[in-house]
C-alpha cells in the first residue's frame, strides 16, 4: 500500500525513490529562488509565495501543525481535521482540492487557473476552518469515513509511536475510538489559529497579489493554541525491542533509528548521504558478517526541528547464529555513522525556500512553501542530536513464542556492548603535521604484512591491495595507490584540498576513499582481475622471476616474505572467493594508520576518526595477525632460471640475513651502501676481465647493484648481477670472491665514509619525499646509529660465508654442442644419455 502523504516534508526514501519531493541537497542556486511572502495584514496567516512562470495553472497550499494536541491519539487528529476541511469543501462544489492528514498536522493543495478562482478557493477554505464543528453536519460523514480508513492502517506495535512521530504517516493505534463532535471542535479550535496555520502559493505574482489581498480583506483569525513540542529522547534511553512477527519474514529483523535535530535544514541535508545506496551508511552496513540493507531514509521538517528516520532490514538467513550481537552491531553502527554524518552536515538557512523553488510541480511548490513556513528551530537545541533505537524481530517458523522478554533484554544488552565498542579506537594511529605541504597523505595498512600467505596463495595480500586501491581511485580525485610491503599490505591515499574545502573535510575526504575501499566495501571482481593480471605480468618478468627463485630458497613456503608481491604459482592459483577472504582476515586483524597532516593536528585527528569508523568490530574481540609457520632455515646453493633466447643473463647472489635481528639488518644495508654504486666494491671487482682469460676486456657485468630485500621476515643482502651469458659465471665468480675478502676482514674505514655518505644522500632523498615520510612515518622505526667498522666486519664474518650464500642465476638456452654418432647406431640416434642435464658443482643445486 502507498503510504498517504505526510504532513512533514519527505526528501529521501533511499532505494524506493524520490517521494514527496526528491532528496535534498545543500548546494546554494547560482542566483536567488524566486520565493517570499506577502504581507496579509496583522491577525491573518502569513503567506508564503513562490513566483514562477509556465504552469498552465497556479496552485495554493495551506498547512496546520497539530503538534502537542491530543498527542495520545497520534494521527487521528490531523486525519479528522483534514476530514472535516476536505467534507466542507466538496459541499461547496470543491472537489479536486487535495486534503491529506499524518501524525502532527494536516495539508492542503489546490490548482487555481485565475485570480478570481484563487479568492473563491481561498474564501472557502477559511469558513472550513473557522467554522465551528455541529452535530449531525454533512462534512462528519467524510471524517467518519476517513477515520475508519485510518484504522484500516495500524500501527504495527506502539512501540513505533516515535518513529510515526519522525516520519509524519498517518498510522492508526489500536482501539482509537472515532472522535465525537464535541471533541473534533476542540480540536479545531486550537490547530485553525493562528501560530498553527501557513498558506502558499506557487504561480505569478499576480496569483501572489490575490491571495494576499484576499486574506487582508477577510476576518482577523483566532489564535490557535500554543504548541506543545515533546521532549526529545534522553541520551541514555535504551533501545525499544518489539514483535515484528507478521511484518517481516520468519526470522528477519528491522532496526528503525531516528535522529532528532535542532533545526530542520541540518536534517533533510543530511538524508540524500546517508540514504545513497552506494554512501558511507550503506557501504558499511553492507560489509558487516550479517549484511544489512538501508531499506529508506526518510527525513522530515517541524515546528521543533529536523528528524530523521533510517529503516535497516537484515534476512533471516544472515541471523541464523548469534542474531543478538549481530542486529546490535548494524544498530550500533548506524547510530554512529548518522551521528558522524549529521555533525559534518552544512545546511543553508533557506533550505526550505530552495527545495519549494525546485519542485516540478506548483502544488508541490505551494505545498512545500506553506509547511517549511511553520518548520522552526528547536529552542535552545544548538546542534543537539537526540537518536533512538527500535528494533523488530520476526519469530523464526519454528518458534513456539514470540519475540520474549529474554530475546528483547539480550538485544538491548548487545546494542549496549556494541556501542562501546563503536566508539573504542581499534586503529593503531600514528599522526604528523607539515602545514603549508601541497596534499595530505593517509598510509592505511595491515601490520601482519605477508606473513599469513604460503606458496599456493603468494601474492593474495598484494592483489587485494591492488584491487583496493584501483576501487578507491574510480570516479575519485582522491590518489591512490597500493602499499606492498612484507610487514604491511594497504593503500596509500593523497590529494590537495579542493577549492574552499576546510582542513578537516579534506582528510577526511582522503582518509574515506582509503579506508571505505581497504576496510569496508566488498572488492569488485573487474578491479579483482585487472589486479590479478597486472601482478601475474609483473610476476613473469626476469627480475621478478629471479627474487621469486630467490624467496623459495631464503624464506621456504613462504616467497612473499621476500618479494611480497607474489609469484606465477601463487598468483595463477588465486581466486576471487580466496582474495575474498583473505581481504576479509586482513580487515580483522591489526591495522595501523600513518596521517600526514598538511594544516593542523585536528586535521590529522579528523583523518584517524574518519579511517577508525570504517573498521568494523565485534565487542570483546581481539585483533591479531594469524599464526604463521615457524621459518625454516634458509636453503643455500645454486638455483636456475631459464630465460628466453636473445635475453640478457643475470644472477643473484644473496647471503640470509637473521629475521628480527635490526643490528644484522643495519649492518646489511652498509655492507650494501659499500658495493653499490659507481665507485663502489662491485664496480672495482667487476671493472677488468679476470687474469690470464681469454674474455674480451670490459666490465663483467653491464650493471650491478646490492641492497637489502626481504626485511624483516626474509631479510637477505643481495647482489644483482646483469651481463652477458658468457661472462656471468665469471661476473659470479669475481663477487663470490669479494665477499669472501669482505669476510676475512677487508673492509677499510673509506669504504665505511662512502657507505655513509651514500646513505646520508638516500635518507635526503627519502626525506623530501612525502610518500617515503609517510611509509617511515607508518613504520615509525627510529633510525639506527652507524655501527662502527668492528661491527661491521664482525658482521661480514659471520653472514658473507661462502657455503651460506644462495644464487640464482638466468639464462637463456645454451646451444647444444652437435653430436657425433655412436658407433653401432644410426646417424642422429639419441645417446641414452644426451637428455641429462649436467649439475652445479655446489651442493643443494637446481637447474
Amino acid at each position: 500500500m502507498t503510504p498517504p502523504r505526510a504532513p512533514a516534508l519527505l526528501v529521501a526514501l533511499a532505494l524506493l525513490g524520490a517521494c514527496g519531493g526528491g532528496a535534498a541537497t545543500t548546494a546554494r542556486s547560482a542566483t536567488p529562488p524566486a520565493a517570499g511572502t506577502r504581507a496579509t495584514g496583522e491577525g491573518r496567516p502569513p503567506l508564503a509565495v513562490v513566483e514562477r512562470d509556465g504552469d498552465a495553472s497556479g496552485a495554493i497550499a495551506v498547512a496546520v501543525t497539530t503538534e502537542g494536541i491530543a498527542p495520545e491519539r497520534g494521527a487521528l487528529v490531523g486525519v479528522a481535521l483534514a476530514a472535516l476541511v476536505e467534507g466542507r469543501l466538496a459541499a461547496r462544489g470543491i472537489a479536486d482540492a487535495s486534503v491529506v492528514g499524518g501524525w502532527d498536522g494536516w495539508r492542503l493543495r489546490a490548482l487555481v487557473a485565475s485570480a478570481s478562482e484563487a479568492r473563491g478557493l481561498l474564501d472557502a477554505v477559511r469558513a472550513a476552518m473557522l467554522t465551528p464543528v455541529a452535530a449531525g453536519e454533512p462534512a462528519l460523514a467524510t471524517v467518519a469515513r476517513k477515520v475508519a480508513a485510518l484504522s484500516h492502517r495500524p500501527l504495527a506495535d506502539r512501540a513505533l509511536v516515535e518513529v510515526a512521530r519522525c516520519t509524519g504517516e498517518a498510522f492508526g493505534l489500536p482501539d482509537d475510538a472515532a472522535p465525537t463532535a464535541e471533541e473534533l471542535e476542540r480540536w479545531r479550535r486550537a490547530a485553525h489559529g493562528l501560530g498553527r496555520v501557513a498558506l502558499a502559493t506557487a504561480g505569478t505574482a499576480s496569483l501572489a497579489d490575490a491571495a494576499a489581498a484576499t486574506l487582508a480583506r477577510g476576518p482577523v483569525w483566532p489564535k490557535g493554541s500554543p504548541v506543545a513540542t515533546p521532549p526529545w529522547p534522553t541520551a541514555d534511553a535504551r533501545a525499544v525491542v518489539y514483535d515484528a512477527s507478521g511484518e517481516l519474514p520468519p526470522g528477519g529483523a528491522r532496526i528503525v533509528l531516528t535522529a532528532r535535530t535542532a533545526s530542520p535544514e541540518r536534517a533533510v541535508a543530511a538524508a540524500p548521504v546517508l540514504g545513497a545506496p552506494r554512501g558511507p551508511l550503506a557501504s558499511r552496513l553492507a560489509a558487516l558478517d550479517a549484511p544489512a540493507r538501508v531499506r529508506s531514509v526518510v527525513a522530515t521538517a517541524h515546528v521543533d526541528g529536523g528528524c530523521l528516520a533510517e529503516t535497516i532490514d537484515l534476512a533471516p538467513r544472515d541471523l541464523a547464529t548469534d542474531p543478538a550481537r549481530r542486529i546490535a552491531t548494524a544498530a550500533a553502527l548506524a547510530r554512529q555513522e548518522t551521528a558522524v554524518q549529521v555533525a559534518d552536515t552544512t545546511a543553508p538557512a533557506d533550505l526550505g525556500r530552495e527545495l519549494a523553488t525546485r519542485a516540478a510541480d506548483p502544488r508541490e511548490a505551494a505545498e512545500r512553501a506553506a509547511w517549511w513556513t511553520l518548520a522552526g528551530r528547536r529552542a535552545g537545541g544548538g546542534d543537539a542530536l537526540a537518536l533512538s533505537l527500535t528494533v523488530g524481530v520476526a519469530a523464526a517458523k519454528d518458534a513456539t513464542a514470540p519475540t520474549s522478554g529474554p530475546q528483547a533484554d539480550a538485544i538491548r544488552a548487545e546494542i549496549d556492548r556494541a556501542t562501546i565498542a563503536w566508539h573504542a579506537p581499534v586503529v593503531e594511529a600514528r599522526t604528523h603535521v607539515e602545514r603549508g605541504q601541497g596534499e595530505a597523505w593517509v598510509l592505511l595498512a595491515s601490520t601482519c604484512g605477508t606473513a599469513p600467505e604460503a606458496d599456493g596463495d603468494a601474492g593474495s595480500g598484494a592483489e587485494v591491495a591492488t584491487a583496493a586501491a584501483a576501487q578507491a581511485s574510480g570516479g575519485s580525485d582522491v590518489r591512490v595507490e597500493p602499499f606492498v610491503a612484507v610487514d604491511g599490505i594497504g593503500v596509500l591515499a593523497h590529494g590537495p584540498a579542493r577549492p574552499g574545502e576546510p582542513p578537516q573535510a579534506h582528510a577526511r575526504r582522503i582518509a574515506d576513499a582509503a579506508a571505505r575501499a581497504f576496510a569496508a566495501d566488498a572488492l569488485d571482481p573487474r578491479y579483482l582481475d585487472e589486479g590479478r593480471a597486472a601482478l601475474l605480468a609483473r610476476s613473469a618478468e626476469t627480475p621478478a622471476r629471479l627474487l621469486g627463485a630467490l624467496g623459495v630458497a631464503v624464506a621456504p613456503g613462504h616467497p612473499t616474505w621476500v618479494d611480497p608481491l607474489g609469484t606465477t604459482f601463487g598468483l595463477a592459483s588465486s581466486t576471487d572467493d580466496a582474495v575474498a577472504l583473505r581481504a576479509s582476515a586482513i580487515r580483522a586483524g591489526p591495522l595501523r594508520v600513518a596521517v600526514l597532516a598538511d594544516a593542523d593536528a585536528a586535521e590529522a585527528d579528523a583523518a584517524v576518526r574518519a579511517v577508525d569508523r570504517w573498521i568494523a568490530r565485534r565487542p570483546g574481540e581481539a585483533r591479531v595477525c594469524p599464526p604463521s609457520a615457524t621459518p625454516s632455515a634458509p636453503r643455500p646453493g645454486t638455483y636456475a632460471v631459464e630465460l628466453p633466447a636473445g635475453a640478457s643473463s643475470e644472477a643473484l647472489i644473496a647471503a640470509p640475513l637473521p629475521s628480527g635481528d635490526d643490528a644484522a639488518q643495519t649492518a646489511a644495508a652498509w655492507i650494501a651502501a659499500m658495493l653499490d654504486g659507481p665507485e663502489g666494491l662491485l664496480a672495482h671487482a667487476l671493472g677488468a676481465p679476470p687474469a690470464g682469460g681469454d674474455a674480451p676486456g670490459g666490465p663483467l657485468a653491464r650493471s650491478s647493484s646490492a641492497a637489502v630485500v626481504g626485511a624483516p621476515r626474509g631479510p637477505a643482502l643481495v647482489v644483482r648481477l646483469v651481463s652477458s651469458d658468457e661472462s656471468l659465471d665469471d661476473a659470479v665468480a669475481q663477487t663470490r670472491a669479494l665477499l669472501d675478502r669482505l669476510r676475512q676482514g677487508a673492509i677499510r674505514e673509506q669504504d665505511r665514509a662512502r657507505a655513509a655518505g651514500a646513505l646520508a644522500r638516500a635518507a635526503l632523498a627519502d626525506s623530501l619525499d612525502p610518500r617515503a615520510r609517510t611509509i617511515d612515518l607508518w613504520r615509525g622505526r627510529a633510525s639506527s646509529p652507524a655501527p662502527s667498522i668492528e661491527a661491521l666486519r664482525a658482521f661480514a664474518a659471520s653472514a658473507l660465508r661462502d657455503d651460506g650464500l644462495v644464487i640464482v642465476a638466468a639464462r637463456p638456452p645454451r646451444p647444444e654442442p652437435p653430436r657425433r654418432p655412436v658407433q653401432g647406431r644410426e646417424p642422429g640416434a639419441k645417446s641414452p644419455n644426451a637428455s641429462a642435464k649436467s649439475r652445479d658443482r655446489d651442493q643443494g643445486s637446481a637447474r
